[in-house]
């Protein structure tokens, strides 16, 4: 789905001389609206500019059949004084997927392929899945992984580590045996898409995630990839390789994984460490934690650690 406001999407209907559509941008309906940015989003695929692939998605959505725009290029002093302030984070937006966006068109498999052929040299130890995606490296009691995912036009990665043990003690627990490894399989991970300048769970200089439609850019974000997996996301899997690691991301920094608080998890760990004083404290500080949530999430606490204390006491 190509993303743009109907204010910037009028300006530029506008600029380009097709005052009668910019004229109707306002007043079409979601449908009609949301049609424009799906087909926009195949024309920027196509290689077209993100605002000219908007309009021309625009006035094949308005007239019923695909053509030209009246000028090849936009002429702003044709544009009325009301659509001429474009919105600024629209702008940021429109930037950043154009800084990606020269070149030849690519696809998803292309672009996989290519970013693949860049890290393999920086994973050592890691073998790329095609099926799957991603990368996956064993180590004595699991795997890690670093994968691929793309979703409306932008790669992100998603990295973590399945930590056999400590999904094995969650199965003993709380009688899911579900912990063999699969695509969407588990202990800690994290979204590149959760983490940016302005996010409130892990700040990070720059956006880790990259709206690649072109072969320049492809060769742009390859370069980025490199330096972001080898600086982050390869001290991250390494280190939540053990147990007690995964403990601490979840109960002292919650924000660098993507599990909502997993009490389980942190429980199965304490169990697997034998330490029955931190459960103890992590039970109390979870509750303490969980007064601001809704739902049945405090009553699900309380279930889960008394699964803990009854195989605890159980095994005395």
């Amino acid at each position: 789905m190509l993303i743009l406001s109907r204010k910037d999407l009028a300006a530029n209907l506008a600029a380009y001389g097709e005052h009668e559509a910019s004229s109707r941008i306002e007043g079409l309906s979601k449908e009609d609206y949301d049609r424009i940015g799906k087909i926009g989003f195949q024309y920027s695929l196509a290689g077209k500019n993100l605002l000219l692939a908007g309009c021309l998605a625009a006035i094949e959505v308005l007239e019923g059949f695909p053509r030209e725009l009246k000028r090849k290029r936009r002429l702003w002093d044709d544009v009325p004084s009301e659509l001429r302030t474009p919105d600024p984070k629209m702008l940021e937006i429109h930037e950043w997927f154009e800084a990606y966006a020269g070149g030849a068109p690519v696809k998803k498999r292309e672009i996989f392929e290519a970013l693949a052929s860049a890290l393999e040299l920086y994973l050592p130890g890691y073998r790329y899945f095609r099926s799957f995606e991603h990368f996956r490296r064993s180590f004595a009691h699991g795997i890690s992984y670093i994968g691929f995912e793309r979703a409306h036009g932008v790669v992100n990665l998603r990295f973590g580590v399945l930590h056999e043990d400590v999904e094995r003690v969650k199965a003993n627990l709380y009688g899911d045996p579900s912990y063999h490894f699969a695509h969407v399989a588990r202990t800690i991970s994290k979204y590149t898409a959760n983490m940016g300048p302005s996010s409130p769970h892990w700040p990070y200089p720059v956006k880790p995630t990259w709206p690649i439609s072109g072969t320049d850019g492809l060769q742009r974000a390859s370069y980025e990839l490199v330096s972001f997996v080898t600086d982050t996301v390869l001290p991250y899997v390494t280190a939540h390789e053990e147990p007690a690691r995964i403990r601490d991301t979840f109960v002292t920094t919650p924000g660098r994984a993507d599990q909502f608080s997993p009490s389980q998890t942190i429980f199965a760990i304490d169990y697997l460490l034998r330490d029955r004083q931190r459960l103890e404290d992590d039970y109390a500080l979870l509750t303490e934690r969980s007064k601001g949530y809704v739902g049945d999430y405090r009553s699900d606490l309380q279930r889960d650690f008394g699964a803990v204390v009854a195989k605890w006491n159980d095994a005395l």
